[in-house]
């Protein structure tokens, strides 16, 4: 094993005259650590600091240098003798494919020279040998315990670990035509069951997907949506084998690689950008360099980082969808002469600015496939859907039309089916009463007879099930004097290296404002609202700010950085430590996650009850003006609804970056418009806006 050669290696070299110590420290501590951390470990630097120091205070005389040269032989060792190349794919957790057996990796150690033939001694060792071995052991059981207690990975287990399964019968008749090569492009998933951990999404549902049709997917937070594509996708259930398939996520997983990498790197200004990061952090950190050659290699990556911020580099993922028309193809399904039979789409406009998204809807009203789309934009769905598949109750129920129609023909179903329900329910009255009544009267025992089988012949109506309205309130606060927030002839660059982000920029917000901020991706948006919150300082200009302000900030970012194991409770209290268990719950009750979702971890929760967990951070600051950017990512369409409202109804003034259509109609009094380096007021609002996109794309085009 390559354990063995170590200690074969290392006793001949390096310890020889301490034979019983390095019994101690080779076999146990080094390769603990090193298997501890082997995901983390490709560079010789990785292997300093995993266990550079233990070598070095364990060997009387080992300079740095030999240090040095002992972890890099030691990495190649690692390796299989081979130097690791670490790409920009690898960033981020990955879930270990199939079982490695490190015994099985040919390493030939002659062919590597020495590794440990760094120093000899004649001398003993000066080390407290007892102190020594006493902190190792201490170390290496406490390894022990975490590779019980962790299955041997250096992973935090999280609560949602949790399997999503399916179930369905078998369609017999696309069975059989499967079965005599008379493939159909339908899709029948019949008396389909999805569960996830203990919780069960869908129960006996049915659907049928007619091809060619464009499916909306709707549902409120947490009913399963995003799952029950994950189900299809995955095939975990069956769809006839003829049917080509393409997927596209809103999330990345931690440790599933399941984005189309290719979509990505096709935006080759990103790609050079990350490449020369790369670059750039490992000159940084090179052992030797001159302090006039590192000063000039950090001032670059200050450099590089600042034109990534102005480029929204994070926000990649989501811009793929405009660079390769926002559908998540591989350039290899780009060049395919035709397109999937199935197109599977989740939250495609998350993070997309306007004009992306109406070419976009365009794009996709021209589609000739079958498409699924969960989305929470209205409008969106509107433009695009010629079908709704409603999930709720466990069960999955069709409708024909876009989104405002299915809203129209739900309600007019549920109210049917609740005159259904009463008028049964006054039938099975009337004649319980009938039967109870002449129950023992023999003249009218055959009627009483005929009525109790008209009894047991009647389906079984249940009452409607109404799903609550959502509703989210934002905490009351003081009322400011104007001018609030105000920047004067500000001008912005990152570096004095750097292009000019903005230039004279002249804009005032007052305590009642409702704002809303538009532009393309890259035109500075986030970074006005950083300037506005005084993160970043203008490199010219003024900032102006009401001395009483307290603004409220929200960003994506901040749900990504939620602990993921720790209850919604739990993560208010660590934030704001000193209230009670009810002033906490309540704080979560006001944006809907009442009951046991205040309970659960946020592991658990859906991407929009994430994003309520974070509402409620913010508003327990007790802010008097709110500043958003994309707050509707992850909501369903009530909850971006409801959302709305209670901005409307907020007392302080309100800022937001947002694409979504319906949330900038309830709330936005004043449109502002990045673009050129500016910022501007459209007099003609949303509007207005949309018609200089269509001009534009109409051009483009």
């Amino acid at each position: 094993m390559l354990e063995g050669r170590l200690v074969d290696e290392l006793t001949a070299e390096v310890f020889s005259s301490d034979a019983s110590y390095y019994a101690l420290l080779v076999p146990n501590l080094v390769p603990a650590i090193l298997h501890e951390n082997a995901d983390e470990i490709t560079s010789k630097d990785d292997v300093i600091e995993a266990v550079g120091d233990h070598i070095q205070s364990s060997v009387e005389g080992l300079s740095d240098e030999a240090m040095h040269n002992v972890c890099e032989k030691l990495m190649l060792l690692l390796h299989g003798g081979k130097e690791v190349k670490k790409t920009n794919s690898d960033i981020g957790q990955r879930r270990l494919l199939q079982t490695v057996d490190i015994s099985t990796q040919g390493v030939d150690s002659d062919a590597i020279e020495s590794i440990w033939r760094v120093t000899t001694r004649d001398t003993p060792t000066m080390v407290d040998k007892k102190k020594l071995e006493k902190a190792q052991a201490k170390a290496l059981e406490k390894c022990a315990k975490r590779e019980i207690l962790e299955g041997g990975i250096s992973k935090k287990k999280r609560p949602t670990d949790l399997i999503a399964t399916a179930s369905q019968a078998a369609n017999r008749r696309d069975t059989r035509a499967d079965a005599a090569g008379q493939f159909t492009m339908d899709v029948h998933l019949e008396n389909v069951d999805v569960s996830i951990g203990n919780k069960q999404l869908l129960c006996g549902a049915d659907v049928t997907l007619v091809y060619g049709r464009r499916y909306g997917l709707v549902g409120r937070n947490g009913a399963g949506k995003s799952t029950f594509l994950k189900m299809i996708s995955s095939q975990q259930l069956i769809i006839p084998s003829n049917i080509t398939m393409l997927s596209v996520e809103q999330e990345v997983d931690g440790d599933e690689i399941e984005v189309v990498n290719a979509v990505l790197e096709s935006d080759l200004r990103r790609m050079n950008m990350l490449s020369r990061e790369k670059q750039l952090q490992e000159l940084v950190n090179r052992i030797g360099l001159s302090d006039e050659e590192k000063e000039k290699y950090s001032s670059e990556l200050t450099t590089l980082y600042a034109e990534m911020e102005a480029a929204q580099v994070d926000k990649a993922p989501a811009r793929a969808a405009s660079i390769l028309f926002g559908l998540g193809f591989t350039p290899e399904e780009q060049r395919r002469p035709t397109k999937p039979d199935l197109l599977l789409l989740d939250e495609p406009t998350n993070m997309l600015d306007m004009r992306a998204i109406f070419w976009l809807e365009n794009h996709l009203q021209e589609w000739t496939t079958t498409i699924v789309i969960v989305s929470h934009d209205r409008s969106f769905l509107n433009a695009i859907c010629t079908d709704i598949i409603h999930l709720h109750s466990r069960r999955l129920d069709q409708y024909r039309g876009n989104y405002t129609s299915f809203e129209k023909a739900m309600r007019e179903k549920l109210a049917q089916q609740q005159r259904e329900y009463e008028a049964q329910q006054q039938l099975r009255q009337h004649t319980q009463v009938f039967i109870d009544k002449f129950r023992y009267n023999a003249k009218r025992a055959s009627m009483v007879q005929s009525r109790i089988k008209m009894l047991e012949r009647l389906p079984v109506l249940k009452p409607v099930e109404i799903e609550p309205d959502v509703v989210l309130r934002f905490p009351e606060c003081e009322t400011l004097s104007n001018p609030v927030l105000q920047l004067d002839e500000v001008s912005f660059k990152y570096t004095p290296q750097s292009p000019l982000i903005f230039q004279k920029v002249c804009i005032a917000s007052h305590a009642n404002s409702r704002i809303c901020i538009v532009g393309e991706n890259g035109a500075g948006k986030t970074t006005l609202l950083k300037m506005l919150m005084g993160e970043l300082s203008p490199s010219s200009g003024f900032r102006n700010a009401n001395r009483r302000l307290k603004i409220g900030y929200f960003a994506q970012h901040h749900v990504d950085q939620l602990d993921m194991d720790l209850a919604g409770v739990e993560v208010l209290a660590n934030k704001f430590p000193g209230h009670t268990q009810e002033e906490y719950r309540a704080a979560l009750g006001r944006f809907g996650l009442s009951g046991d979702l205040a309970l659960q971890s946020v592991a658990t929760l859906s991407g929009g009850q994430k994003s309520r967990v974070a509402f409620a951070m913010l508003a327990m600051l007790n802010p008097n003006y709110l500043i958003m950017d994309e707050p509707t990512n992850h909501l369903d369409v009530e909850t971006v609804e409801a959302l709305g409202k209670a901005l409307a109804a907020f007392k302080g003034g309100v800022v937001i970056v947002s694409h979504d259509e319906r949330l900038i109609e309830l709330v936005c009094k004043e449109l502002w418009v990045v673009r050129d380096r500016t910022v501007t007021t459209l007099e003609g609002g949303l509007e207005e806006y949309k018609k200089q996109i269509y001009k534009l794309l109409a051009f483009t085009s």
